[in-house]
């Protein structure tokens, strides 16, 4: 099917909005007796049909259900300023991890904070719940743990940074509190320095996304790793050398 016109798809995501909770159906779209259709979220609080107070039927709407794989769809916080749109295959993924709506704490990697808010409101929590984690620099100093975890208030953005040790290797990276697209707009500098302040290792990565989880940074390979026995160069009073500075591109 051609691409269609954003006026077009407008018109046609109108057909979509449940009339129920106003919300974009997707499939299956199931219909009541009469032939009017209602989000599957909505079916299950409602005994009869809202429209004309119908019984509902197993029968499905297959012509709307195609037109909805065929459309991007518009995230649910756009009004918050998100203005991502996204195929019917990845809208829900998308919606768990858009920071315009509801995000997790960082630090729900590694401690029992279960802090779940508008971005708008996390500094003020990691301030008050993780004091001295939440900085504002464009660069911490770490100390040589199994997981170690910051975030970096600068650019008027907010940066988490994470090391962890595994395998006899030194994994590092850092995301942007925000999209993929925001993120590619800034580079993480990661660099250890020797005691003796000549040597020195320092690597350069972009900066990811939000909604990447540190794992698949780590297994794509755009992150800083390190076999221990380099790291170890670097380590002085159990405290590692690790300078991370964020950059504009």
């Amino acid at each position: 099917m051609d691409a269609m016109s954003p006026a077009l798809d407008d018109t046609l995501l109108r057909d979509l909005e449940c009339p129920a909770c106003k919300e974009y159906m997707v499939p299956p779209i199931k219909l009541c007796t009469n032939g009017h259709h209602l989000c599957s979220k909505c079916r299950g609080r409602f005994t009869c049909c809202p429209t004309c107070k119908a019984k509902f039927s197993e029968t499905r709407n297959m012509s709307l259900e195609n037109i909805a794989r065929r459309l991007k769809y518009p995230c649910a916080n756009k009004r918050s300023g998100c203005l991502g749109i996204f195929s019917i295959e990845h809208i829900a993924q998308h919606h768990a991890v858009c920071v315009y709506g509801k995000i997790k704490c960082p630090f729900h990697l590694y401690e029992t904070c279960s802090w779940n808010g508008p971005k708008s409101d996390l500094k003020e929590h990691g301030e008050a719940a993780h004091p001295g984690y939440f900085m504002e620099e464009t660069s911490f100093h770490s100390p040589y743990l199994s997981g170690a975890l910051a975030v970096l208030s600068c650019f008027g953005e907010l940066f988490t940074c994470y090391l962890q040790k595994r395998d006899g290797r030194l994994y590092g990276a850092v995301q942007l509190i925000g999209s993929s697209r925001e993120a590619s707009k800034y580079k993480c500098e990661f660099t250890l320095r020797a005691a003796n302040g000549i040597e020195q290792i320092s690597k350069i990565f972009i900066i990811q996304g939000y909604s990447e989880d540190f794992e698949t940074i780590f297994n794509s390979g755009n992150c800083l790793n390190l076999d221990e026995q380099t790291v170890d160069n670097f380590v002085e009073e159990n405290m590692l050398n690790l300078y991370i500075y964020v950059h504009k591109m």
